[in-house]
């Protein structure tokens, strides 16, 4: 039975290409194929449809080999190349593996066609493979570092970059606790779909607020942290005046039901660990939370 190949030809020759067809076919292909001979023309074919392979001459009246493989690279997409020639030379093949040539066979000599493009087929798929293998790796990873909710990092990557930041003894190190105002009343009167909803917009607003280098994360039901580091304590401040501004921005916008956020901010000098800092963190944001319980009053 004869296997689907889907063959891009780049090549002024409809008698060579037919050769080439020909080839495919003793070689135990069935052969879906579009022969191009511009550069207009190839980008068309590689965005029309899906190939398997490309097969291309080195050298063409409008066009030429390596410049079809500097197409094929800049479209992105990971398909053998194969360069047929009757007059390229050892040394002008060896440049052409170099730029990313997979593979070069004399116009002569047919037979290698069938063996190029059958190890070919096998290594694109292994790298296919390859592809798929490290972007389920990087899908686990990070699965494991965020909140599937709110696509913040969860409270194992923060208690984890927490340690990482102290065994450095990387100070300042200020952190930022906050939780939402009300959560339970949505929850509780319009669904837990509405306070999905209000959790993700909290995240959105401290994802806006603060910096790439800072950690910003989900680690409780209606709790979030960051960590800020080296920032000093005056700097923090500046940042907790930043959420309040971004609140603000994003309840004029998207407020119904308006989201309100309790924050409270510490910072870890050298001599004091995060983890004090984080506790002072949380007690700030609790007494604004519920102003009675503050020490002044």
């Amino acid at each position: 039975m004869s296997i689907p190949l889907r063959v891009l030809i780049v090549e002024d020759s409809e008698d060579d290409t037919l050769l080439l067809v020909r080839e495919l076919r003793h070689g135990g292909y069935d052969p879906t194929y579009q022969r191009v001979e511009t550069p207009e023309a190839m980008r068309a074919a590689l965005e029309a449809q899906t190939w398997d392979i490309v097969i291309s001459d080195h050298t063409m009246p409008h066009f030429s080999g390596p410049a079809a493989l500097a197409l094929l690279q800049a479209s992105g997409l990971d398909l053998p190349f194969i360069l047929v020639s009757g007059t390229i030379g050892e040394e002008t093949a060896v440049a052409a593996m170099k730029a990313g040539a997979h593979d070069y066979i004399m116009k002569g000599n047919p037979a290698r066609l069938i063996p190029a493009v059958e190890r070919e087929l096998r290594e694109a798929e292994v790298r296919r493979e390859y592809k798929r293998a490290e972007e389920k790796i990087r899908y686990l990873n990070y699965l494991s570092a965020h909140d599937a909710l709110t696509g913040l990092y969860n409270r194992a990557f923060f208690e984890e970059e927490m340690a990482r930041l102290e065994r450095g003894r990387q100070f300042p190190v200020s952190v930022v606790m906050a939780d939402i105002d009300g959560l339970k009343a949505v929850n509780d009167n319009q669904g837990h779909a509405a306070g999905d909803e209000l959790l993700r917009r909290a995240a959105a607003v401290l994802r806006s607020t603060f910096r790439a280098e800072d950690v910003v994360a989900r680690i409780g039901g209606d709790e979030f942290a960051v960590l800020l580091p080296s920032t000093d304590a005056a700097a923090a401040e500046k940042a907790l005046a930043r959420v309040v501004n971004s609140l603000l921005a994003h309840n004029t916008a998207h407020g119904d039901p308006p989201l309100r956020l309790s924050v409270g901010t510490a910072t870890a000098e050298r001599g004091r660990s995060l983890t004090e800092a984080l506790k002072q963190a949380d007690e700030r944001m609790y007494q604004e939370k519920h102003p009675l319980m503050r020490a002044d009053k």
